[in-house]
């Protein structure tokens, strides 16, 4: 690989370990005082209706989310910027084709902010579930395809739900969860879609419990509903940064 095909690994590698560790410092949520008044049962409820918004989505809402953004336009920029970059992998022609991902970071942030708010201020919590993963599956469809790859097929979503888990985890859950991805992105057939969407749930639903239930009260809710931006961005730019590091390893081994 061209050595700012490398740097940029290298580059890459620090960035998450920065990001991991401020994670993992991260302080409390100002949501935290109100955790001794969540309902025993609010957890699982909101775990289902996650695991059930990933099915709709997948079974119902490829279709329509395709049509909020040019996936055609995605390819034939990520051919044009790849073809440029496996000639010669400068510093440029890296940033060019990273651009698409960012613009899926940046650009679903104000999506997820007004359908959070409007929502919270209505004191509507569960009942956006689909909404919110339907805007950041389609951050993550439009980030997939920025580096080449399709997330219809099986594998690469399991790929993407694990991606999501692994970005809202901590130690060595996080380790384990990255190892599963890795071992999916390889070809591994498990973990399978199930066991994927089940972990996918479980972190997201622990993220933002206090959220939604704050969300779903008139009048504070809209701050219930603001949660949904740091999760977006922690996500997708998680997703940006795992799916440029594949991109680059798979252009290192071609040349072995």
């Amino acid at each position: 690989m061209e050595r700012a095909g490398r740097r940029r690994l290298e580059r890459l590698e620090k960035q998450e370990k920065r990001a991991a560790a401020r994670y993992e410092k991260a302080k409390p949520s100002v949501f935290a005082a109100v955790q001794d008044k969540i309902p025993d049962g609010l957890r699982g409820k909101l775990e289902l209706a996650f695991c059930k918004g990933f099915r709709l989505v997948f079974e119902k809402g490829d279709g329509l989310i395709g049509k909020t953004y040019d996936a055609d336009r995605l390819r034939g920029r990520y051919e044009q910027y790849a073809a440029a970059a496996r000639t010669k992998a400068t510093g440029a022609r890296l940033r060019r084709l990273r651009s698409g991902a960012r613009s899926a970071v940046r650009g679903g942030t104000g999506v997820a902010l007004a359908e959070g708010a409007a929502l919270g201020v209505l004191g509507i919590g569960l009942p956006d579930i689909p909404l919110f993963l339907g805007g950041l599956l389609r951050g993550l469809y439009r980030i997939a395809l920025s580096y080449g790859f399709d997330c219809h097929s099986d594998r690469e979503r399991r790929y993407l739900l694990l991606l999501i888990a692994v970005s809202l985890s901590k130690g060595e859950e996080r380790e384990r969860l990255a190892a599963s991805a890795e071992a999916v992105a390889a070809g591994g057939s498990f973990p399978s879609l199930e066991e994927c969407m089940d972990a996918a749930a479980g972190r997201l639903a622990e993220e933002m419990l206090a959220a939604k239930f704050v969300q779903g009260l008139p009048l504070v809710g809209l701050a219930g509903g603001l949660r949904n931006v740091p999760v977006y961005r922690r996500v997708t730019a998680y997703a940006a940064r795992t799916y440029e590091r594949r991109w680059l390893l798979e252009q290192e081994n071609r040349e072995k």
